[in-house]
């Protein structure tokens, strides 16, 4: 949960998007479209997790998962995302010690943001929410793995409620960053924020992602 809070993609888009609805529109447009923005994100964890749980169920089911060997992997995967936490979430270049330039590819970055500038309606930022819950998958995935895992381990019928803790906790940086403009602020003081937060971001990150390796360690091979 704390990764997923800690997490900059959607609220970096989701900042530029609701900056560019304020000034296209009136606030009580923005808000509404801004909620639509996060319930695209909310479908897509809810949605992928929720077939990530059923899948490790059947698949635990099936004694698939009994294999220290998949353990192994996993908390492999988690410690190298530890790793690149730190070392590359953030883009590593002169030009970008001043911004929040993520570890997208260009062309992935620049759609999101021309799309982010350029939503008009519900339907477009609740695509624009899907896509950038999307495109975190890379680092979100594992957590819904190894979280089902654990789940199913201790309490299977507590599974929908910490999957819906997750969604709460997820999405609680949008509503943060919509409390911030609604108080006034605008999107240059959040950017500064963001800039001033990216070494606490990445030990964040790097540091909870170890701590799951680890648990993910002792849990399935030890």
């Amino acid at each position: 949960m704390l990764i997923g809070a800690t997490l900059q993609l959607s609220p970096g888009v989701f900042a530029i998007f609701y900056h560019q609805a304020l000034g296209k529109t009136t606030v009580k447009k923005a808000d509404d479209r801004s909620l639509s923005f996060v319930l695209g994100v909310e479908i897509f964890i809810a949605t992928t997790f929720l077939i990530t749980y059923l899948i490790i169920s059947y698949l635990t089911i099936e004694n698939s998962l009994k294999n220290a060997t998949f353990m192994w992997v996993m908390a492999g995967f988690l410690l190298a995302l530890a790793v690149f936490s730190f070392f590359c979430y953030y883009h590593n270049s002169k030009k970008s010690k001043k911004t929040t330039r993520l570890f997208l590819p260009r062309l992935l970055a620049s759609g999101l943001t021309l799309r982010a500038e350029s939503a008009k309606n519900r339907s477009d930022t609740i695509m624009l929410g899907l896509a950038t819950a999307a495109a975190e998958l890379f680092f979100t995935l594992p957590l819904y793995i190894v979280s089902s895992i654990a789940i199913l381990n201790i309490s299977p019928r507590t599974g929908f409620l910490f999957i819906i803790a997750y969604i709460i906790i997820a999405t609680l940086p949008l509503f943060a960053v919509r409390t911030i403009f609604r108080t006034g602020h605008n999107l240059a003081e959040i950017q500064r924020s963001r800039v001033k937060n990216k070494p606490f971001v990445r030990i964040i990150l790097s540091i909870s992602y170890l701590l799951v390796a680890i648990l993910t360690f002792i849990q399935g091979v030890i």
